[in-house]
């Protein structure tokens, strides 16, 4: 993981904030909710860094849990929508400009 989401990570922790509890394939992880990802958490995930992400976003007893159990894509997407959910958010919802 880079210096830079490290030293949010930790401000999270720091800050107190509070996890969702999602599950993947019966295991239940802690996640920052959607709301509060940095633009460098999704980077990383756009990047196709899972490991960056997953240490970003999870609470540090689940990432390597997580990542060991090696979800496939589709796995995964579910997992994103159930983070969305759980965290009050739609996923791929905008509140952009309307014309």
């Amino acid at each position: 993981m880079s210096e830079a989401l490290e030293a949010q990570q930790a401000e999270v922790e720091a800050e107190g904030r509070q996890y969702v509890q999602v599950e993947l394939d019966g295991t239940t992880y802690r996640v920052v909710p959607q709301r509060e990802w940095r633009l460098s958490y999704l980077r990383a995930l756009n990047e196709g860094d899972f490991e960056a992400w997953a240490e970003a976003v999870m609470h540090p007893d689940d990432h390597e849990r997580f990542l060991d159990a090696d979800p496939t894509l589709g796995e995964f997407q579910e997992f994103a929508r159930q983070c969305a959910r759980a965290s009050g958010d739609g996923l791929g919802k905008s509140s952009g400009r309307r014309r």
